[in-house]
């Protein structure tokens, strides 16, 4: 993924989300949103609020098996930031149990 102009290699262990990801949502969309990384956390910023909101109901709707196509009725950019929103409390959380 990249992150302000770095680049954060994926491991093994991080793989396993991006499977899951790929799995569900497919593997353009999952790459289209880890190329939309940079304004993602720009955005994060100023509409936490709204990203947590469809964090919060997509994860509901993965509960009752409708995660894509909950997703999909997005628009673009929210559904990237989305996905983008997923990876980074992945990493997040693998990275806070390994310090």
């Amino acid at each position: 993924m990249n992150s302000n102009n770095s680049v954060k290699a994926v491991t093994a262990k991080d793989s396993l989300v991006i499977d899951i990801l790929y799995s569900e949502f497919g593997v353009c969309t999952v790459n289209q949103a880890m190329s939309h990384i940079d304004s993602y956390k720009s955005y994060k910023t100023e509409k936490r609020s709204i990203i947590q909101e469809h964090f919060n109901k997509l994860s509901y709707e993965w509960q009752m098996g409708n995660a894509k196509g909950y997703l999909e009725s997005l628009a673009t950019e929210l559904k990237y930031y989305i996905l983008c929103h997923l990876m980074e409390d992945y990493i997040n959380d693998k990275t806070s149990q390994e310090v």
